[in-house]
């Protein structure tokens, strides 16, 4: 049987090749997960908006990987004074992916930043600095495979069998890259289901499902890409977008 295809979002690369010209890319760790997951990763460079529909046509679903933060203007807030890495183009080009997967009935994995993205483009707004509201180290320094706190899940039964068959309970122990995030479940829009939290209440994780009732997208706001090699019970995030990827097939 084929692979499904994933379709990987990048980013705009530090510095210029040997002739100056600007490069895109992403961590290799995103690529080799999806791989292990049995998919196929195809790399999408932050083309204009409108190109997004005919980007998904040679893909099954959508993987958001991590990044810079997204405009504040998205969510109707002005900058914070530690919001940083904002690339228009790209988030441009990444909204415009999320509606077009939705209308294609793709399904959708983000990532740390594109969590945040799948967040954003349902309607809500994001605490631009964690450290602001929490004292739990949300910005870990420590390099993988360290883990900086654990959360809690809370999986619909989909989820919770694929869960089980990984050798997961109740808690998780994660790492954590990000100080941007939804503070409490209360402030995700309604259409959102929150299935993860950390001890402050930070959303972890959350879900939407299409109208069919399948679920058409996983967030996971911490790094299963760095930790799946050193803990193979991190690779199910990326199993489901395969399997999901294999029935919208």
């Amino acid at each position: 049987m084929r692979r499904p295809r994933i379709g990987v979002t990048t980013k705009r690369l530090h510095g210029r090749d040997p002739l100056g010209r600007p490069q895109m890319g992403t961590e290799a760790a995103y690529l080799r997960a999806v791989w292990a997951a049995g998919g196929l990763p195809v790399m999408f460079p932050n083309l204009p908006p409108e190109a997004a529909p005919a980007c998904l046509e040679g893909v099954e679903g959508v993987l958001l990987t991590g990044g810079g933060d997204i405009d504040p203007a998205r969510y109707g807030a002005p900058p914070h004074p530690r919001t940083d890495g904002v690339d228009p183009e790209r988030d441009a080009f990444e909204f415009a992916l999320v509606e077009a997967a939705r209308a294609q009935g793709k399904p959708i994995l983000g990532i740390c930043r594109g969590s945040q993205v799948l967040a954003v483009a349902f309607g809500a707004a994001l605490c631009q600095h964690l450290p602001d509201i929490t004292k739990l180290t949300h910005d870990s320094k420590a390099p993988p495979p360290a883990r900086a706190h654990p959360v809690r899940l809370e999986p619909p039964p989909e989820l919770e069998a694929l869960l089980r068959a990984h050798g997961i309970g109740e808690i998780l122990e994660v790492n954590s890259y990000h100080h941007q995030g939804v503070p409490r479940r209360a402030e995700l829009p309604r259409p959102l289901q929150p299935i993860a939290e950390a001890p402050d209440g930070v959303v972890e994780a959350f879900l939407w499902r299409s109208a069919s009732g399948m679920i058409g997208a996983l967030a996971v706001q911490w790094h299963p890409e760095l930790l799946f090699e050193d803990d193979p019970r991190h690779l199910w995030p990326f199993r489901w977008l395969v399997e999901a990827a294999q029935g919208a097939r």
